[in-house]
C-alpha cells in the first residue's frame, strides 16, 4: 500500500511584492500618432533620403569586412 503524501496548502500572505499600478494594461499602438502627417509622395522622398544617407555607410562597413577577410585569407596562405 502506497502512502499518499499530503500537499501543503498554499496560503496567500497578502503582502505586495511589486506595485503594478503604473504598468500599462494595453499594448502600445504602432500608428503614426506623433502628429506628423505625410503624403505618400513625401513619405517616399523621406525614405529615399534615408537610403541616400545610410547606404554609403553600409557599403563602407561591407568594404571593411571584405578587406579584413582578404587580409585573413592572405595571412593564412
Amino acid at each position: 500500500m502506497k502512502k499518499e503524501k499530503k500537499k501543503a496548502k498554499f496560503v496567500d500572505p497578502g503582502h505586495t511584492i511589486y506595485d503594478m499600478s503604473n504598468v500599462p494594461t494595453s499594448r502600445p499602438s504602432f500608428k503614426n500618432d506623433n502628429g506628423v502627417s505625410l503624403t505618400p509622395k513625401e513619405r517616399r522622398a523621406a525614405v529615399m533620403a534615408a537610403f541616400a544617407h545610410f547606404l554609403p555607410i553600409l557599403f563602407g562597413v561591407i568594404a571593411c569586412f571584405l578587406v579584413a577577410m582578404l587580409l585573413i585569407l592572405w595571412w593564412l596562405n
